[in-house]
């Protein structure tokens, strides 16, 4: 299965509805993580109910590292309970494991609300010392996947059963025009290798990357990021199509439109199909500027109806 991991911003979301608008997403692939970031959790309600048309199960971060509900986990246990009570029955409560503090978190609220039956899931971001203390409390009750980071693979997969593992594979720039100095490189081949060596499933930050960022300033460059498949090869790569004109913040929607020709020559070239690709195309033909927020939108869409047709 693939475990999208997404922040619970405005796009990301939009992009998991748009995406069970179009009945593209198959309940036996695809599991997407969810970490709050938001106070509000309307937009993620409104999420819930699209995925679950499809039957899709969302793991629902109760403890978030970053955002306006760090430290608040007894409001999302409220939300879950509510979205319960109203039938929605696709939410998997998970937690971070970050620290021994992670650990506590996780037995008392497992406990309490009866989590160690109905079922729960881990992602693991760090060793902890009470990691056998946790190993046990994870093969004594209902934990349904083990999500673990890359770094830390060798020294947890050996404690925890039902394994996934997590990569952060977008190589970040500091600002968006320095992707031009390397527009195409790899990506992951996690989609073609996890069940050959022992996972039951994989995650990543698609073309977001794990670097929490809170807002920012309107960028001198526009680039649009994505994945596709190397023909040659088992392996996933990543093309960053870059404006030319970036001396200054002026002309976003000039800027885009000389991403997106770049966009559009590529994946013609390449024989590309996708939902977002149709839409990318579509902007093209009308040269219509969509804002930045459906750009994310659509490269996060892309990416993951890519990672579910490889599985």
């Amino acid at each position: 299965m693939y475990f999208p991991y997404l922040r619970g911003k405005q796009f990301e979301l939009i992009a998991l509805r748009e995406l069970s608008q179009c009945q593209i997403l198959d309940k036996t692939k695809v599991s997407p993580i969810i970490e709050p970031v938001k106070r509000g959790l309307k937009s993620i309600q409104t999420a819930l109910k699209s995925l679950q048309s499809l039957n899709i199960q969302v793991q629902l971060i109760v403890n978030p590292q970053y955002g306006d509900l760090v430290g608040k986990s007894n409001d999302i246990i409220t939300f879950i309970n509510e979205q319960r009570s109203q039938g929605l029955t696709n939410i998997i409560p998970a937690f971070l494991i970050h620290s021994d503090n992670d650990v506590n978190t996780l037995i008392t609220i497992a406990e309490q609300e009866n989590y160690v039956d109905s079922g729960y899931s881990l992602v693991h971001l760090a060793p902890v010392r009470r990691v056998e203390e946790l190993s046990q409390f994870a093969k004594n009750t209902s934990c349904k996947f083990n999500t673990i980071h890359i770094n830390h693979v060798f020294a947890l997969r050996r404690k925890f059963e039902r394994q996934a593992i997590l990569g952060d594979y977008f190589r970040k720039q500091r600002v968006n025009a320095d992707y031009a100095n390397e527009m195409d490189e790899a990506f992951s081949s996690d989609c073609f290798f996890f069940k050959q060596e022992g996972f039951e499933a994989f995650s990543d930050y698609q073309s977001i990357g794990a670097d929490w960022i809170e807002g920012g300033m309107l960028p001198k460059a526009v680039v649009i990021h994505l994945t596709y498949k190397d023909q040659e090869q088992e392996e996933i790569r990543i093309h960053h199509f870059v404006s030319d004109k970036n001396d200054d913040t002026t002309d976003i929607a000039g800027k885009f439109y000389e991403a997106l020709t770049k966009l559009v020559s590529f994946v013609d070239k390449l024989n590309l199909e996708s939902v977002a690709i149709r839409s990318f195309k579509d902007l093209y033909s009308r040269q219509a500027f969509p804002g930045l927020g459906t750009i994310k939108k659509l490269s996060i869409m892309h990416h993951i109806e890519l990672m579910q047709s490889l599985i």
